[in-house]
């Protein structure tokens, strides 16, 4: 397994016309493609998780595989879509479990899997691990056609603890939409997402290298990854 965060630098060229010369302009971003994010249980074991930061549409750890806004763009910027949640299960013995774990969390909180919204992403786990979104779409609301908060999941990467005991990550990526598919709000999205069926908060607001406002891209007012523990 590989532990190191992957840096992708994206050099974009410009080209403008003076006096029929060409004059090439570079600017370079730099976006991190996952990161080692430490958690300590409540037995003070510390854990080093390596988790992608972002929402796949290809298994390409490269900036041009990260998910967009359908490309609607914010003021000449692409939308890039970040995971903004992330649950630890400590209790499920299997991926089965550990899925129905998270139905059921998302269910509580008044969520549940609709149709009619773009399918097909990825999530991915230590850096080599690619997940395909869990069914289709989740909702707070059934129609898509209305405001409402929605997002992919992406689903149980078993892991071992420092004892060699399985638990299970997964990632999600949610925000709230306009009636006519525009962004709305990442922060937003995250305030509907409570501590249900033992379920608890590990982190309200984890600052992640997913906070982005670039020369070409922005994660809007995204500001952290909310994350949940099972123990």
């Amino acid at each position: 397994m590989f532990r190191a965060s992957f840096l992708f630098v994206l050099l974009l060229l410009t080209t403008s016309c003076s006096d029929k010369t060409d004059v090439f302009e570079f600017r370079q971003e730099q976006v991190s493609i996952s990161e080692n994010i430490q958690i300590n249980r409540k037995n003070k074991e510390e854990l080093n998780l390596e988790v992608g930061l972002w929402m796949f549409n290809k298994k390409t750890p490269e900036i041009n595989s990260i998910a967009n806004w359908i490309g609607i763009k914010q003021n000449g910027k692409a939308i890039l879509e970040p995971i903004n949640i992330i649950w630890l299960d400590f209790i499920a013995t299997n991926k089965l479990e550990a899925e129905e774990n998270i139905v059921n969390f998302l269910k509580t909180n008044g969520f549940l899997m609709r149709s009619g919204s773009s399918t097909g992403y990825y999530g991915l786990f230590e850096n080599e691990t690619w997940i395909t979104q869990y069914m289709e779409t989740w909702s707070d609301n059934a129609n898509p056609t209305t405001i409402n908060n929605h997002g992919r999941i992406f689903l149980a990467h078993e892991l071992k603890d420092n004892t060699n005991n399985t638990f299970f990550v997964s990632t999600g990526a949610f925000s709230i939409e306009s009636k006519s598919h525009h962004l709305i709000s990442f922060r937003e999205a995250l305030e509907d997402f409570k501590a249900v069926n033992d379920w608890t908060i590990f982190n309200y607001n984890y600052l992640a290298k997913n906070i982005i406002l670039s020369n070409n891209y922005t994660t809007d007012d995204h500001n952290g990854i909310k994350i949940f523990t099972l123990n």
